[in-house]
C-alpha cells in the first residue's frame, strides 16, 4: 500500500491515511487501495473491529483538489464523486464496528469519512469542518445525509451550511463525537476503545450494526454525487478552488 499504512492489533485492524505531503488528500490511488483493504479485512474473521485515522496534523482534508481541478464538468467529476461515495456506502455497512479516529485536522471529504463510521473518537486538538459549502460545491461522498441521521436537522444543516470549522468538544457536545481524549494518550485509548467492542463475539456485533442500520437507512448517496458534479461547473466552485489551492501553495499566482 502506497497510500495506507496498516497495522492489526488484538483483533484491532488500524488503517492510516498516509500521503503527509497533502495532508491526507484522497486521491484516486487511496480510493482504490481503500476499497481494497476493505474487501481484504472484511471477510477476515480475526479482525473485529477497523479504525480509520490520520496523523497528529491531519485525518483527512478532503479530495485532492490538485488531481480533481482536472475535471471541469459535471460528467467528468460524477463518476469520481460516485466512486468514493460507493466506497463510503460499503465502510457505512462494513458488518463489523468501525472507528474514525481522529488527531488532527477532517474538513471536507475527511468529515464524510468520518460520518461513515459507526463511533467518532477525536484528540482534544483535532477540529473538524464541512467546508464543502465554501468551495461552492455540496458533500459528495454521502456524509451530508449522514450527518443529518446522526445529529439534530438544524445543527446538521447550521455546519453543512455555514462551513464553519468546530473543534472536538463542541462536536461532542452536539453529539457527534462519542469521546474526546487526551492528545499524549489519544492512541492507547483509542485502541483500548475498540478492545472492549472486538471482546463481543462477531455475530453479535453484525446483528447489532443491522439492528442500527434497520432503523435509520436512507441512502442519498448518489444524489450527493450529482449535486456535488453539478455545482462543479460553477464558477464559484472553480473561483474558490483557486483561492484554495493559491493560499497552500499548490497552484501559481499566473495560473
Amino acid at each position: 500500500m502506497n497510500t495506507l499504512r496498516l497495522t492489526i492489533k488484538n483483533k484491532v485492524g488500524w488503517i492510516q491515511f498516509h500521503r503527509p505531503e497533502v495532508r491526507n488528500a484522497v486521491n484516486g490511488k487511496m480510493m482504490v487501495e481503500l476499497e481494497q483493504q476493505l474487501e481484504m479485512w472484511k471477510n477476515d474473521d480475526n479482525i473485529r473491529v477497523l479504525v480509520l485515522a490520520g496523523d497528529e496534523k491531519a485525518f483527512v482534508s478532503g479530495g485532492d483538489l490538485t488531481e480533481l481541478h482536472t475535471l471541469a464538468t459535471a460528467e467528468e467529476v460524477y463518476p469520481v464523486m460516485s466512486r468514493m461515495g460507493q466506497v463510503l456506502e460499503k465502510l457505512h455497512h462494513w458488518g463489523k464496528p468501525t472507528i474514525a479516529a481522529v488527531e488532527g485536522t477532517a474538513v471536507g471529504g475527511g468529515c464524510e469519512i468520518v460520518a461513515s463510521c459507526d463511533f467518532r473518537l477525536a484528540s482534544a486538538q483535532a477540529s473538524f469542518g464541512f467546508i464543502q459549502s465554501r468551495l461552492g460545491i455540496t458533500s459528495g461522498w454521502g456524509g451530508g445525509s449522514r450527518l443529518l441521521q446522526q445529529i439534530p436537522r438544524d445543527r446538521a444543516l447550521f455546519w453543512l451550511m455555514s462551513g464553519e470549522r468546530f473543534d472536538a468538544e463542541t462536536a461532542m457536545r452536539w453529539g457527534w463525537v462519542t469521546q474526546v481524549f487526551a492528545p499524549e494518550v489519544f492512541k492507547q485509548e483509542v485502541q483500548s476503545f475498540a478492545e472492549k467492542l472486538a471482546q463481543t463475539a462477531l455475530p453479535v456485533l453484525r446483528a447489532y450494526l443491522q439492528l442500527s442500520h434497520l432503523s435509520s437507512e436512507t441512502d442519498y448517496t448518489d444524489w450527493e454525487a450529482r449535486s456535488c458534479a453539478r455545482l462543479w461547473e460553477s464558477d464559484e466552485h472553480r473561483e474558490a478552488v483557486k483561492q484554495f489551492l493559491r493560499r497552500t501553495g499548490q497552484l501559481g499566482g499566473d495560473d
